[in-house]
């Protein structure tokens, strides 16, 4: 008798449902040079956001309307849903701008 062990066979009727482990890299770090993540530091309950969770912020995206981006105003940063009225009257010299565009929002449960 052979020690060594060979497959054969048929493959498992499964094999064809098998998927590549999730990669979280792969998944939202697409474009890394332009991402950051940020922990909010506060509750918006509104935008669904939490203090300590991690927003993942792409600035190479333009906002579209009705997507979370980050704001500074006033020399501060904040979270709010994107509108060009938003946009609209600003003075250029206040150095309010959208930082980038909130895309993944990731939450620890403890």
């Amino acid at each position: 008798m052979n020690s060594s062990y060979e497959m054969t066979g048929f493959q498992s009727p499964c094999a064809e449902f098998a998927q590549r482990p999730l990669s979280l890299d792969e998944r939202y770090l697409t474009n890394k040079p332009s991402l950051f993540i940020i922990e909010a530091a506060g509750d918006s309950k509104a935008l669904g956001i939490s203090k300590g969770d991690k927003l993942l912020i792409d600035r190479s995206l333009k906002p579209h309307e009705g997507q979370l981006v980050l704001l500074v105003l006033n020399n501060e940063f904040t979270v709010r849903k994107f509108s060009w009225k938003m946009l609209e009257g600003q003075d250029p010299e206040s150095g309010d701008f959208v930082w980038g565009v909130i895309t993944t929002l990731l939450r620890e449960y403890k």
